[in-house]
């Protein structure tokens, strides 16, 4: 018993022993975090610019994957039987082929036609623009000058008389100018950005061929070097974050090329002006969850109103209707649900992590929040079931809100 004794007190003292060399580890990292900051960031974004081709490559294979998803479980679906060895190895490749190959199709798709039409809608605008701003400008100069005669505001009248439409103009030219003496930055950019889309290329294509070995050399690795327990939660966790986004980009694309073809159709029937320019802004914004649908109409009720006022406002009549009928018949229908994130949280993800991360927020935040809300719920769920609580009790909502959800549960069922 007694060298039972010795060896726990031994096993104990390593772990003690353990515990602080981790501890010391940390801290000490920490103080060095915090006394070279600058150099520690500046190694940090040399790291990140480095494998920007990567990271690119992942994000292309997992946008991709979407279209060899579709390829194989649904246009292979008549060759499923067959079981020829040269078909089971050309299978994925032949897949991974023809996503490329949609993708380069909409590209020259986009460059052959929506392009010169966008540019063609841009230099149309900006004609008009020229012929009718000073015009509306000139009316509201006249209106505020009035109002602020007999109000006597003569602060307004002031920076009336020495506020011009020609010198707007021309700090808007200078503006341009310089902004055009930057083209030489923009091209290294470009540049930099062609030889990283090369190698994301590269790198995608090799993810989205042998997709089953890498996640399965993940698994092994994952099972070889971490406790068991952490080994399943962590796959638990990459099966929700694989799930939520493969449903949420699907979703997305789909919904943004359901909305943009409705769009410019509805537009060219009703007669409106700058169809393609409108429908291609309404279409990109709808990748903005909750909040692109008032930045579409936004703009293009900017750009109507610029033009003709009750074009404006028939394209946002048009536009709330066609919102409706896309999101409440075809959308569901088409796609389903597809991150099961209540909206006040699509919402709060948008803006936190659009004021984070910019763009990149914008547009991930949501599948992000997504897969944080729904690891949370699992988790709240199991414990409340440990402590012996049931989470569907309605004793855990309280009453008034109880109420109010039975009522607006009963009453469609009345209306019917």
């Amino acid at each position: 018993m007694r060298i039972k004794d010795i060896g726990k007190s031994l096993n104990d003292e390593r772990k003690v022993l353990r515990n602080g060399l981790i501890l010391l580890v940390c801290g000490a990292a920490l103080v060095l975090l915090v006394l070279r900051f600058d150099q520690v960031w500046g190694a940090v974004s040399t790291v990140i610019s480095t494998l920007s081709p990567v990271a690119f490559g992942i994000v292309l294979a997992y946008v991709l994957n979407v279209f060899v998803h579709f390829f194989e479980d649904f246009a292979f679906l008549p060759l499923k039987n067959v079981q020829s060895p040269l078909w089971r190895k050309a299978r994925r490749p032949l897949a991974v082929l023809l996503a490329y190959l949609v993708v380069a199709l909409v590209a020259v798709f986009i460059c052959a036609f929506i392009v010169p039409g966008l540019i063609e809608s841009v230099r149309l605008l900006a004609d008009t623009v020229q012929q009718t701003a000073p015009v509306y400008f000139n009316s509201a100069v006249k209106w505020l000058t009035k109002f602020a005669a007999e109000n006597d505001l003569t602060f307004i009248q002031d920076f009336l008389s020495d506020f011009s439409w020609p010198t707007l103009l021309g700090s808007f030219t200078t503006v341009a100018t310089n902004f055009l003496t930057s083209l030489l930055d923009v091209t290294f950019n470009v540049a930099s950005g062609v030889f990283s889309f090369i190698m994301g290329f590269i790198f995608s294509v090799y993810m989205l061929v042998g997709k089953e070995k890498l996640l399965r050399g993940v698994r092994s690795t994952a099972l070889a070097f971490l406790p068991k327990g952490a080994a399943r939660r962590l796959g638990r966790v990459g099966r929700v974050a694989n799930q939520v986004f493969f449903s949420f980009i699907k979703g997305q694309l789909t919904e943004c090329v359901i909305l943009g073809t409705l769009c410019y159709v509805g537009m060219g029937l009703l007669g409106l002006q700058y169809a393609l320019l409108i429908s291609s802004v309404v279409a990109l914004s709808s990748l903005i969850p909750i909040l692109g649908a008032y930045i579409g109409a936004a703009v293009g009720v900017f750009i109507l109103l610029l033009v003709h006022p009750i074009d404006a406002l028939v394209f946002l009549i048009f536009l709330l209707v066609l919102q409706q009928v896309e999101g409440n018949l075809i959308y569901p229908r088409v796609v389903g649900s597809s991150i099961g994130l209540p909206p006040v949280w699509t919402l709060f993800a948008v803006l936190f992590w659009g004021g984070v991360l910019g763009i990149p927020g914008i547009l991930l935040g949501t599948p992000t929040t997504a897969v944080l809300y729904r690891l949370l719920r699992t988790g709240v769920r199991r414990r409340l079931r440990e402590r012996g609580m049931d989470p569907d009790d309605p004793s855990l909502v309280p009453a008034s809100l109880r109420a109010a959800t039975q009522e607006k549960e009963e009453s469609p069922s009345q209306g019917e």
